[in-house]
C-alpha cells in the first residue's frame, strides 16, 4: 500500500515526464516550490543527463555528478 507521500510523488514524477532541462533546473533553483517537486525534478535531470556527465556510475554518484554539473 502507497502513502499518500510516495503517491503524490509518483504523481509528479509522472507529470514532469516531458519537462526540458531547463524547466527542471528551473523547479530546482526556485526555493519556493515545494521539497517533494524539487526532487521529482533532480530525479529526471539525473535520468536526462548525458552520459559524460553521468559516466556510468551508480544513482548515488551519477546524483552528486549531475548537482555538480548544473550547479544545483
Amino acid at each position: 500500500m502507497l502513502t499518500h507521500r510516495c503517491n503524490r510523488f509518483i504523481v509528479l514524477l509522472t507529470g514532469m515526464r516531458h519537462y526540458t532541462t531547463e524547466q527542471l533546473l528551473a523547479v530546482m533553483n526556485e526555493r519556493r516550490y515545494p521539497p517533494l517537486l524539487r526532487v521529482a525534478a533532480l530525479r529526471w535531470l539525473i535520468h536526462w543527463a548525458p552520459l559524460e556527465v553521468t559516466k556510468g556510475a551508480p544513482y548515488l554518484q551519477r546524483r552528486r555528478y549531475v548537482r555538480q554539473h548544473y550547479h544545483v
